[in-house]
């Protein structure tokens, strides 16, 4: 079965077609199941619902035939030129093609062809030996439950730019209105200010979210870190529950430390400090930011401080003063999310170690 948005790109609905849309959504037909029945997208369907009437639909006289400027010679010329240049702008493909045809005419056979414009996917680069270190670890943990996976200490840094919203904005208004002060994204360009700080977490709690000081982490900066953000997480998953019904998390047999392959955490002084500590430390493969949850996490952070910032602040301002109380509102967000968000991403873990396996190491969509 054909899924519901796998349509003929460019097809026009029939009137036939359009007055089956009407019966069935008067029925209470889901728009989903009149898509998948139609075999035509979602958006049409919501197109001609939003167009016509049940009661007043009338047909409309066949389509005026025009004749196609192009043979099917020349459709797979198009395509294959597509394909071979698509990362150019349509008007240079346009161009390279050599046709005497314009660039709507391009994007009709590009939609026909089954090709859309998307923006690309950004993912590290991956040599092969990171490939392997990624196929390796996802196999050695392919076996893993979830109740696993919450015995995992998951860390890492992060850089919060003040002002600057994460995600794409967008907003509803009216026409005309598009500088009016409520509709638009606000931009400090005046003041860069960046907050780096580190946080941990398990599938049972949150761990300190800590604000590390101004000019990056180094070593010694790590080791800090290490003292006031695991070590503070370690001693609570170790200390003894007062309900005696209460299952205690972890032991120190049985947690397991993740940190990436930063520098600062591969210093010699680092490895030793955590071996003469008894800390068990998670071997993780290079270059692989989707096998980590808690970049899922910063991802929420950053959006949810960004709107506390607007809240509170009129500007970014690089003052001490400042910079403590953004401090003080990051860790106040972090503790403030709760912990769905955790558990949904612990439970992610199976599937995205079955991922990296179906890549063979290669990227996931995660």
């Amino acid at each position: 079965m054909n899924h519901p948005d796998e349509h003929q790109p460019g097809k026009h609905l029939s009137d036939i077609e359009i007055a089956e849309i009407l019966a069935l959504d008067k029925v209470k037909i889901s728009q989903r199941q009149i898509a998948s029945i139609l075999k035509c997208s979602r958006k049409a369907v919501q197109d001609a619902l939003a167009t016509y009437c049940f009661e007043t639909f009338q047909g409309h006289n066949p389509r005026r035939e025009y004749k196609r400027k192009t043979t099917e010679r020349e459709d797979r010329y198009i395509e294959r030129a597509l394909k071979q240049n698509n990362s150019l702008p349509l008007r240079d493909i346009t161009n390279i093609i050599g046709l005497p045809i314009s660039e709507n005419t391009i994007r009709r056979r590009r939609s026909e062809a089954g090709l859309g414009s998307y923006i690309a996917a950004e993912k590290p680069g991956l040599r092969a030996e990171n490939i392997t270190k990624r196929l390796e670890w996802a196999l050695k943990y392919k076996d893993w439950t979830v109740e696993d996976w919450k015995r995992v200490i998951w860390s890492d840094e992060s850089s919060i730019w003040i002002g600057v919203n994460p995600r794409r904005q967008w907003v509803i208004r009216p026409p005309g209105e598009r500088l009016n002060r409520k509709y638009v994204k606000k931009a400090f360009k005046g003041e860069r200010v960046k907050v780096m700080v580190w946080a941990c977490f398990t599938g049972e709690r949150l761990g300190p979210l800590v604000v590390c000081d101004e000019g990056g982490i180094g070593a010694e900066e790590y080791e800090d870190i290490i003292y006031d953000g695991l070590f503070s997480l370690v001693d609570d998953l170790l200390e003894l529950p007062e309900d005696p019904d209460t299952i205690q998390v972890a032991d120190e047999n049985t947690f397991l430390f993740m940190h990436d392959n930063a520098p600062c955490h591969k210093a010699a002084h680092i490895l030793e400090f955590l071996k003469e500590n008894h800390v068990p430390v998670m071997k993780w493969p290079a270059q692989s930011p989707d096998l980590n949850p808690i970049e899922n996490l910063w991802t929420e952070l950053k959006a949810r401080f960004h709107k506390r910032f607007l809240e509170l602040f009129s500007h970014p301002s690089k003052s001490l003063e400042a910079r403590y109380l953004y401090g003080e509102v990051l860790q106040e967000v972090w503790y403030s999310q709760g912990m769905e968000l955790v558990e949904a991403l612990i439970e992610s873990m199976p599937r995205r170690v079955q991922a990296v396996i179906d890549a063979k190491g290669g990227w996931t969509k995660y």
